[in-house]
């Protein structure tokens, strides 16, 4: 087996109901060499006094206010002891080699700063593909980094609350010129769609994403998913009647020579091949859309 622990990092936020099927489904794992950390964003469930009472083998940060999804992940980073690290959310089940898979493909690639596994509905049936491959991001339910590539490109941008903060470090992984990986035979199971929802959650994707886009994608990339948005916040607007989605702008106007600054110092420190980079992108924005269009049609 290949040595090194890994630090599981589980963000919770009401999520009393989750965690104790999490902590039985973790403790099936056949790779035992691992360290549990829950941050709780300020739950109103007794989601950290659950931790506190019953798992004292838990490490627990207990935060007086939700901080977001990446920025916790950060906190738990800090205090993390392994060398690599497992964003975990409270509603996934592992299988039980998932965890030794993962660590083995990230050690025969070196250069991959993330590793995923994949990721299945529940009775969805596996993958028939075996090993790895590279991809321009993979979802963070599940995902491994390397504690080396932590301390060369950083953690989660605390500035995104929740969505797209996986896709924004999968993309800033890649131009400071390390790989990211999807693992087709370590598989968990995700209920997903739990987070979010509604015309508030509508916002802050969208404007995570033009976020995203302003900090790591050419000018033309930006224009054209500018242009996009735009077009989205009026349609929005005029169903809803209401001007909820120009919250959006405001924020980007607000911190738009913020955002330009960041911006400038990633490009400064790119060393990848920026068409590689872009190839990956697109074909993985292309692949989500046909999954997208694939699930809306099953749910007909």
């Amino acid at each position: 087996m290949i040595s090194g622990q890994i630090s599981i990092i589980i963000v919770s936020y009401n999520s009393a109901e989750l965690l104790p099927a999490c902590f039985a489904s973790l403790a099936t794992t056949n790779d035992d060499n691992y360290q549990l950390i829950v941050v709780d964003n300020a739950s109103s469930d007794g989601s950290a006094e659950l931790v506190r009472q019953h798992y004292p083998q838990v490490t627990l940060i207990a935060n007086q206010q939700n901080h977001g999804f990446g920025a916790a992940c950060n906190q738990g980073m800090e205090i993390a002891t392994g060398e690599y690290f497992v964003f975990f959310n409270p509603d996934v089940q592992i299988t039980p080699n998932w965890l030794t898979i993962l660590r083995q493909h990230l050690h025969e690639h070196p250069q991959a700063a993330i590793i995923c596994p994949t990721t299945l509905y529940p009775n969805q049936a596996p993958p028939t593909r075996q090993g790895v491959a590279m991809t321009a991001a993979v979802p963070g339910c599940a995902l491994l980094l390397r504690r080396s590539a932590w301390q060369a490109i950083g953690g989660f941008d605390p500035k995104i609350f929740l969505y797209w903060e996986d896709t924004e470090l999968c993309w800033r992984a890649w131009l400071l010129g390390w790989q990211v990986l999807e693992d087709f035979e370590a598989l968990v199971v995700h209920e997903r769609g739990g987070s979010g929802g509604g015309q508030r959650w509508l916002v802050e994707s969208s404007k995570n994403g033009l976020y995203s886009y302003l900090k790591l994608r050419p000018w033309s990339a930006v224009v054209g998913y500018s242009v996009r948005m735009l077009a989205k916040t009026v349609l929005v607007s005029l169903r809803q009647r209401n001007l909820t989605m120009f919250k959006l702008w405001i924020w980007h106007l607000k911190n738009l020579n913020q955002t330009l600054a960041t911006r400038r110092a990633i490009q400064a420190q790119v060393t990848a091949d920026r068409n590689v980079v872009e190839r990956l992108i697109k074909q993985h924005l292309a692949r989500g859309k046909r999954e997208r269009n694939a699930r809306m049609k099953d749910e007909e």
